[in-house]
């Protein structure tokens, strides 16, 4: 009988001592480490946790219990859907993560860090596959290097399009930037990426006309010959605080040619695209002259165009009309004696800079210097020019 209370009486203890074991500790009796993890905060989700149509979110959930530089990692990162609370995604958490999601809603771009590194990863929707950024030369953002702290990361400039920043400026980590373009291909989502440098153009302009200059940055996208890509020049207007206001693309190849001047009218700032093409001896030129109103946002003001062929002899010769020529010309040529050329790619030079009444490259496409006389009007010269054209053609 002793025996058997003495058992008894010891399960007893170790019974209390298995429920005292599992008793949660008020925070006054836990031992130190324990005491800095209760009051260490939660890393969070930063930026755009939910989808443009709201039917996604990006949550972290629960807390890692481990302690790195000041913050405590969630135990989870996941991707739910809303209505169904189904997890769609589900990874361990980090010391920071943020998530931005393209303007339709296809696309997600997850920048997570550790304490040493940093990663993008971009995903798209229906079937939530993914692929990792990484530098134009295949390697993935290099150790001890990090995100912008004093400005956003990365802007989806359309969808399937995104720009990156890397890199938190200052001494000892130079600010690099990416264009990263993102497609689904054989059911898996891939990406290619192009570094980029970026210029802000001298000169200050008010295009939206609310008293507050905006900024002109002219970006150069680099081509890789390795990788079979090639580049291109992208002119953004920015507002005071960085937002992106207003971009447009220009190229050297003859698709892309195209010249923009930030011109003045009546006082005011706007921006004259131009657009001086010949294809095969067939010409459109165009003009627009525009304000901005709000990103994105073209106001129209002034437009113009002309069409014409200089196929002499040619059964598809349509037409050649020198005074029409002439009046469409002397109409765009009037804008830009008082502009300045932000960019141009005509004729496959790039150049940026000077005075837009110096910009001759509208005549360049179907004639050449010598045929051109001073002493006469514009529509003389366009006259003779196609004269000229149309005896060459049909003597031969």
């Amino acid at each position: 009988m002793w025996k058997l209370a003495g058992v008894l009486t010891l399960l007893l203890l170790l019974a209390a001592c298995g429920q005292a074991g599992t008793r949660e500790k008020p925070p006054e009796e836990l031992d130190g480490y324990g005491a800095l993890i209760a009051s260490t905060p939660v890393a969070r989700v930063e930026g755009e946790t939910v989808s443009p149509d709201g039917r996604f979110e990006v949550r972290a959930e629960g807390a890692s219990g481990e302690y790195v530089s000041g913050i405590q990692p969630p135990e989870y990162l996941q991707i739910v859907d809303r209505e169904t609370g189904e997890v769609l995604w589900q990874d361990q958490g980090w010391l920071s993560q943020s998530v931005l999601w393209s303007p339709e809603g296809g696309f997600l771009a997850l920048a997570y860090s550790a304490r040493t590194w940093c990663a993008i990863t971009v995903f798209e929707t229906e079937n939530w596959t993914s692929w990792n950024f990484t530098l134009p030369d295949g390697n993935p953002i290099p150790e001890y290097t990090f995100l912008p702290e004093d400005k956003a990361w990365g802007v989806w400039q359309a969808e399937g399009s995104l720009d990156v920043t890397i890199g938190r400026g200052g001494d000892g980590e130079e600010r690099r930037h990416y264009a990263c373009a993102v497609e689904v291909r054989d059911e898996t989502l891939q990406g290619t990426v192009w570094e980029e440098t970026h210029e802000a153009l001298p000169g200050s302009y008010d295009f939206d006309h609310d008293g507050e200059p905006e900024i002109v940055e002219l970006v150069t996208v680099a081509g890789d010959e390795e990788q079979n890509t090639v580049g291109w020049y992208e002119l953004r207007v920015r507002t005071g605080d960085h937002h992106l206001y207003w971009v447009q693309s220009f190229a050297r190849a003859h698709p892309g040619w195209g010249s923009c001047f930030a011109c003045r009218v009546d006082g005011e700032d706007y921006l004259l695209r131009y657009r001086p093409t010949m294809y095969q001896g067939f010409a459109t030129y165009e003009y627009e002259l525009f304000s901005l109103s709000e990103p994105g946002k073209e106001v129209e003001v002034q437009t113009g165009g002309v069409s014409f062929d200089i196929n002499f002899g040619s059964p598809f010769h349509e037409s050649y009309d020198p005074e029409a020529i002439a009046a469409f010309l002397e109409e765009v040529h009037g804008l830009l004696e008082d502009s300045e050329l932000l960019l141009t790619t005509e004729s496959g030079v790039f150049r940026s800079g000077g005075s837009g009444a110096d910009f001759k490259d509208d005549l360049a496409h179907w004639t050449d210097e010598p045929l051109y006389d001073n002493r006469k009007s514009l529509e003389e010269n366009i006259r003779a020019i196609g004269a000229y054209q149309e005896a060459r053609q049909t003597a031969e």
